[in-house]
């Protein structure tokens, strides 16, 4: 799963059976600094939702089949969740954690 964003919508006069009424969106795919990276491709809409200029969640491969409710079209990749929020804070404060370590050593007995 990889962080796109929206930046064109394609249009189709002939589609696949199975893809009618699907969407069809070109997408940026996104660092994880959610900054652009490579180049854009077309997505199917599995939330039906997205919109121009979303930050959205995109699957590749066979993956993207599963995402629509079609048993098995033919797409590469496809929209399966479109983003609120993205929490960048560090999971904890490095600088603020006492970090203690304890070190047990046992004796052994001498062999011999």
């Amino acid at each position: 799963m990889k962080f796109a964003r929206v930046i064109g919508n394609l249009v189709s006069t002939k589609k696949y059976r199975g893809l009618e009424g699907v969407k069809f969106l070109i997408v940026q795919p996104l660092d994880i600094h959610r900054q652009p990276d490579g180049e854009a491709y077309v997505a199917v809409d599995a939330t039906n939702q997205a919109g121009m200029d979303e930050l959205v969640f995109v699957v590749a491969s066979k993956e993207a089949a599963f995402a629509l409710p079609v048993d098995f079209v033919p797409v590469d990749a496809a929209v399966v969740g479109i983003v609120d929020d993205v929490d960048d804070r560090p999971l904890y404060d490095a600088g603020s954690v006492d970090w203690k370590v304890f070190l047990r050593i046992e004796a052994r007995p001498a062999e011999g």
